[in-house]
């Protein structure tokens, strides 16, 4: 492999990996169950425990409910890693817990004194936490990834460190100087055997989606379309499965269900968005399987690719502008379709969902993923036949490149400001 490839490959991995959860409340599990290691007395004693989160971390964390729980809240994923996370575990912290350690759990939250709050001056992923006992406070900060633990400290001694300032810098750097036309290539030049993990993704993301139809709940969104597609209300053909079998695998994730799914970009539901649609297009027209397997990788290099300008979290929605842009590029890609094609396919998804707004990690989010998806097979089948934006219209440039920055400085500049009266809504 050349250093390019490889980079490109470890930046991939490193972000799309099984997690079981919101990986917003994961986060703050983990980080509890990091500093398990290094609290001494047991927590039900603990005075105080402070638990400080960026904006979207707190947005995300709200009202998703959290695995084999039944309910939601920070402040719970926050004792459960504490009370009794392993942090071997990583982003599947959450799949060891029996009814009674939940149990013990929910009786600590409400016994003990935690106070969650959100600093508006931080990464997007943050989450410090402080536990005070009588004699003794804990600390322990994670930021800039969701398992990536930057310091724990016992009574202001630092006991762990692990800043990854630099090798985060060059990372972005690395990702900022690519372009569209370069990524394509380094994805088709890639050895396949490196790939493995993305067909453990389809596996696990398809399993929750099936999963999703089978769940007992008469308000969800996937057996809703499943119904009006049996009733012939709605058509059934690829664009519909598309957005039925989304819908249903957010369904499980954000319904607290027990399935894991495979992330991209650190996100569960923007793994689901960007390997159902290119898998479900790959079955539908009986494509080859190597060409499959490197449609989801490049979806999931695009959906990286705009997050290093967007953000990892933001106000606007990472589906739309992230996840289904690389949904699109990955089928317009298998199809057969050409750069000019990929980049009008993701011109298309701009000018249309570009301003979609975050609004927390919810049950509602199946609309949002179901839209996204659907949007993403119509994009790529648009350029495929020829109908893509004009250049310099609105938020779409003369190029992709320049047209992904537009949406950035978009995210960055205004999207923060949205997210502030967001907060102020669902407070």
């Amino acid at each position: 492999m050349t250093y390019e490839e490889k980079e490109l490959l470890d930046i991939i991995k490193e972000d799309t990996m099984p997690a079981l959860g919101c990986t917003e409340p994961i986060a703050v599990c983990y980080l509890g169950a990091f500093m398990n290691d290094y609290i001494k007395e047991d927590i039900a004693k603990a005075k105080e425990i402070d638990v400080i989160v960026s904006k979207n971390i707190y947005k995300n964390g709200k009202s998703v409910t959290i695995p084999n729980t039944g309910t939601c809240g920070l402040d719970l994923a926050a004792i459960l890693g504490l009370s009794g996370g392993n942090k071997d575990d990583g982003l599947l912290v959450l799949t060891k817990f029996n009814d009674e350690m939940i149990s013990r759990a929910k009786e600590l939250r409400e016994a003990l004194n935690i106070k969650l709050s959100y600093d508006e001056k931080t990464p997007d992923i943050y989450v410090k936490m402080l536990v005070k006992f009588d004699d003794a406070c804990v600390e322990g900060l994670l930021q800039k990834g969701h398992t990536n633990v930057e310091y724990i400290k016992v009574d202001d001694k630092v006991l762990y460190e692990n800043k990854l300032e630099e090798s985060s810098n060059e990372m972005k750097e690395f990702m900022s100087k690519l372009t569209l036309k370069k990524i394509k290539e380094l994805v088709l030049s890639t050895p396949l055997e490196e790939l493995d993990f993305i067909e453990e993704g389809v596996e696990m993301n398809m399993h929750a989606a099936n999963e999703g139809l089978k769940l007992k709940n008469s308000n969800l969104l996937g057996q809703s379309l499943k119904k009006m597609e049996n009733k012939n209300i709605i058509s059934n053909d690829a664009y519909t499965k598309t957005r039925i079998l989304t819908a249903a695998a957010a369904d499980m994730r954000m319904s607290g269900g027990n399935c894991m799914v495979m992330t991209s970009g650190g996100s569960g539901n923007q793994g689901i968005n960007v390997i159902i649609p290119i898998y479900l297009i790959y079955e539908e027209f009986n494509l080859k399987k190597e060409d499959m397997i490197r449609a989801i990788y490049f979806g999931h290099a695009i959906n990286r690719f705009v997050k290093t300008f967007s953000g990892k979290l933001s106000g606007m929605c990472g589906c739309a502008i992230a996840a289904g842009l690389g949904a699109a590029a990955g089928i317009t890609m298998m199809m057969g379709g050409t750069d000019e094609q990929i980049e009008g396919a993701c011109s298309n998804m701009f000018a249309n969902l570009t301003g979609l707004i975050c609004d927390g990690a919810k049950n509602t989010c199946a609309l949002k993923l179901s839209t996204c998806a659907g949007e993403a097979v119509l994009s790529a089948f648009l350029a495929l036949n020829g109908c893509t934006p004009k250049e310099n219209v609105g938020v779409v440039s003369g190029n992709i490149e320049d047209t992904i920055k537009n949406v950035g400085l978009l995210c960055r500049s205004a999207f923060n400001r949205v997210d502030d009266v967001m907060l102020d809504i669902i407070k």
